[in-house]
């Protein structure tokens, strides 16, 4: 069909026609045409002033010279500058210094808490309380010494980890090994139940007693009341990391533990684990289990 003008709206037809409907031949509205336009004008404005066309191994740098990545990397570098200066007494003083400062806290705690979570509570849980086989870092009891320093060496070093000094703990399965008989495991099941307050056999007790200090008390020493110097923990309070029942100790006589702490000198800086020291110094009541 040819085009022919519409009798309702006076508008021409294009000529096309589906099932007696006619398209009319309507241009867009001429404010369409003017943004249309304008925006191409921009682009065009943009594609001068900004990087915008890509080559084979460059793009265009556009007359403004801005780069994205350039801005990102000096934001970056202000917020280092801005770190270190923060962070230098971390820098410069050691640990033991530092957690006899008392204005440290207030200032440096909500970083300290950061660090903490981003790194340590996934294991003793974001109130530091610990889980199984995770120990709490706020009940006042110690696997090698409540000094700054020596919270601050296991950070760097670690617990049984590939670290070439790390700190090696564990215990013996004395089960597993054929170490000790089952009813010689049992005595000692209910030796330590014993010292620990709670309910045992007592005669079993007696028997286990002397086993004790032939096979623990090198570790636990006399008594188990724990010995500092090979990390092994008190039997006689109440901090137990793997369960203080008669079936938990049971099962650490038999098959042994041997808990991992990661080394993070390799992971954070030596203000950040100076840092982590003295936070789970600041969230302990004066002692504290790594």
């Amino acid at each position: 069909m040819t085009p022919e003008r519409d009798e309702v709206s006076g508008e021409l037809t294009t000529g096309h026609e589906w099932n007696g409907i006619k398209e009319l031949n309507t241009p867009i509205p001429k404010v369409f045409r003017i943004w249309l336009w304008g925006s191409i004008a921009i682009c065009v404005v943009y594609w001068l002033l900004y990087p915008a066309w890509p080559f084979v191994s460059d793009y265009t740098k556009g007359v403004l010279g801005y780069s994205s990545r350039l801005d990102v990397q000096e934001k970056v570098a202000d917020g280092r500058a801005f770190r270190a200066e923060s962070f230098a007494p971390f820098e410069t003083t050691d640990v033991t210094t530092l957690s006899e400062d008392p204005d440290l806290q207030a200032r440096y705690e909500p970083a300290a808490q950061v660090l903490y979570r981003d790194n340590c509570s996934v294991c003793h849980g974001r109130d530091l309380q610990g889980q199984e086989s995770f120990p709490n870092l706020t009940d006042g009891h110690w696997l090698w010494s409540s000094t700054p320093e020596e919270i601050e060496y296991t950070l760097q070093v670690g617990i049984n980890t590939t670290h070439q000094d790390t700190r090696y703990a564990e215990m013996p399965a004395f089960g597993r090994d054929e170490m000790l008989a089952a009813a010689e495991i049992s005595d000692v099941t209910d030796y330590v139940l014993q010292i620990s307050g709670q309910p045992h056999d007592a005669t079993a007790a007696a028997r286990g007693e002397d086993l004790f200090a032939e096979n623990c008390s090198g570790c636990h020493n006399d008594g188990g009341v724990g010995g500092l110097e090979s990390g092994a923990p008190s039997l006689t309070d109440e901090a137990w990391i793997y369960g203080k029942g008669p079936d938990a100790i049971l099962e650490t006589l038999k098959n042994g533990r041997a808990g991992v702490m990661p080394s993070w000198s390799t992971r954070l800086s030596p203000a950040e684990i100076k840092l982590l020291t003295l936070y789970v110094l600041w969230a302990g009541e004066g002692d504290a289990k790594q």
